[in-house]
């Protein structure tokens, strides 16, 4: 899978994915500072699979009527959590369907995030919510 991952995101995702997945930052497309609507419009023409975040207000930011490329928003870009996040982020890789808009639910800033699994996945208007505990 194909994966671009946004400049609000710490960098090192990048190897934390490595060997799983294809994943490329926006700072290696040569695509920093560009706004969110052209950035998924570039990731969809490139081929990219997979755009994953940490903007929450993303999905009402933004217009994906079209788009195949799939959005997943981790909670958080601190480092050390996003870090923590990156098993959970696998799982809800694998059920992730062309074009979702996926919101990771990975529970209160206590919870080890690393030792989650993917409990249910619901759907509200906007967006599809992977809940771990």
């Amino acid at each position: 899978m194909r994966i671009l991952i946004d400049e609000c995101l710490p960098r090192q995702l990048k190897g934390w994915l490595a060997g799983r997945h294809d994943a490329l930052t926006v700072q290696d497309m040569g695509w920093a500072n560009i706004k969110n609507g052209k950035l998924l419009q570039l990731a969809e023409k490139a081929g990219f699979d997979v755009f994953v975040t940490a903007d929450k207000n993303i999905y009402h930011q933004q217009n994906f009527t079209g788009l195949r490329l799939s959005t997943i928003v981790i909670p958080s870009n601190r480092k050390r959590r996003v870090q923590e996040s990156v098993p959970a982020f696998l799982q809800s890789l694998e059920n992730v369907q062309p074009g979702q808009k996926v919101v990771m639910d990975l529970g209160s800033s206590g919870d080890a995030w690393q030792s989650l699994r993917l409990h249910a996945i619901e759907q509200d208007e906007n967006q599809i919510i992977h809940v771990f505990r």
